[in-house]
C-alpha cells in the first residue's frame, strides 16, 4: 500500500465472525480501536487518525493523512472479532506514485528511450541549433503524435563549424 505526505490514506479491512459471516453495523466509534505508528515508530493515531468509514457488507475503512515519508504501521483491534489485529504497513512518499512513475519515463526519454528528435534548424555552418525532442510511452508510437509523454525544445548557438557555446533543453508549451 502506498500513500502521500498529507494526502488522506484508506485502509480497507473486512470483519467477520469465526464462520466468515461478514459483519456490518459495527459502531467503529468505540468497538475498533486504531494505532497508527509513524516513520520513527511514535504513536500518533490522535494526532492524523481521521476515523473510520463503513462501506457496507461488512467491509470499512479507516483513514488517515500521514505527515511524515516513510513506512507507517497501522493496527487496528476489535475485542470481539478480532483481539489479535489487523496490521499494514504503507509506504508514504512525497509524490504520487503515478507523478514518480511519470518521472522515470520521461528520463528513459532522455536517454533515448522511445524518442524522436524532428524540426530541426541549422545556422550557416551547418550546426543544428535548434529541434523539437519528443519521448514517447512505447516503441511503436515514435515519430506520431499518439503517446508522447513529453515535448522538448532543445536550442543551442553556432560559432562555427562544429561548435556551439551552450547547448539547452526545455519542456516546450
Amino acid at each position: 500500500m502506498h500513500g502521500v505526505v498529507n494526502q488522506q490514506v484508506e485502509e480497507h479491512f473486512t470483519v467477520s465472525d469465526k464462520r466468515g459471516n461478514l459483519i456490518s453495523g459495527i459502531d467503529t466509534t468505540n468497538d475498533i480501536i486504531a494505532y497508527v505508528y509513524n516513520p520513527v515508530n511514535a504513536e500518533v493515531s490522535s494526532v492524523v487518525g481521521d476515523g473510520f468509514v463503513e462501506l457496507g457488507n461488512g467491509n470499512y475503512k479507516y483513514l488517515f493523512t500521514p505527515n511524515l515519508t516513510g513506512t507507517w504501521y497501522v493496527m487496528l483491534t476489535d475485542t470481539l472479532y478480532f483481539p489479535w489485529g489487523k496490521t499494514d504497513d504503507i509506504q508514504v512518499f512525497n509524490s504520487d506514485i503515478d507523478d514518480i512513475y511519470d518521472n522515470v519515463i520521461k528520463t528513459l526519454g532522455l536517454v533515448h528511450n522511445n524518442m524522436q528528435i524532428d524540426e530541426a534548424t541549422y545556422d550557416e555552418f551547418g550546426n543544428m541549433i535548434g529541434a523539437r525532442v519528443r519521448i514517447y510511452s512505447d516503441a511503436v508510437s515514435v515519430g506520431t503524435n499518439s503517446n508522447v509523454i513529453e515535448t522538448y525544445r532543445i536550442e543551442a548557438d553556432g560559432t562555427e563549424c562544429g561548435k556551439f557555446t551552450y547547448w539547452k533543453q526545455v519542456v516546450s508549451p
